[in-house]
């Protein structure tokens, strides 16, 4: 039987090993709990490190949203959805951002000035998941 000085030793290094995760690398609630069961550490550190700020599925929504511009609603929204981010941080995260129509109409004006025919465009975007709305906005100018 391991002694009590073992067994806080232990307990304190898994949760150093834990934070320095979520410091390195942010990660959604979904993510950092997968992260313990993998390493084996105690799912209890999940509450102590949203209470420190480690873990906000908000912030993490915004932060996704604000890197990649070049994503349409759709893909962003599934992306999140499938990292564990709920709906409504979704929907709150993407009010923020700028209009997926002056994404769209971004990335098709660099596309048009390189020469891409407008049915090559069209397919790009909404392979980044841009709505079909956003596209005829960015294609029709």
């Amino acid at each position: 039987m391991r002694d009590w000085h073992e067994l806080v030793n232990s307990e304190n290094d898994a949760r150093e090993k834990f934070f320095a995760h979520l410091l390195r690398k942010p990660c959604t609630r979904q993510q950092a709990k997968e992260y313990l069961s993998r390493m084996k550490l105690p799912e209890s550190l999940l509450d102590e490190a949203e209470e420190a700020g480690l873990i906000d599925d908000a912030a993490y929504a915004r932060l996704f949203v604000d890197g990649h511009v070049s994503w349409g609603n759709a893909k962003i929204s599934y992306e999140l959805g499938m990292r564990g981010v709920s709906r409504e941080n979704i929907r709150l995260a993407l009010d923020d951002a700028d209009d997926e129509s002056d994404r769209a109409r971004d990335i098709a004006d660099g596309l048009r000035r390189s020469g891409l025919e407008e049915r090559k465009i069209r397919a790009r975007l909404m392979s980044r998941g841009f709505s079909g709305r956003a596209v005829n906005e960015a294609v029709r100018e």
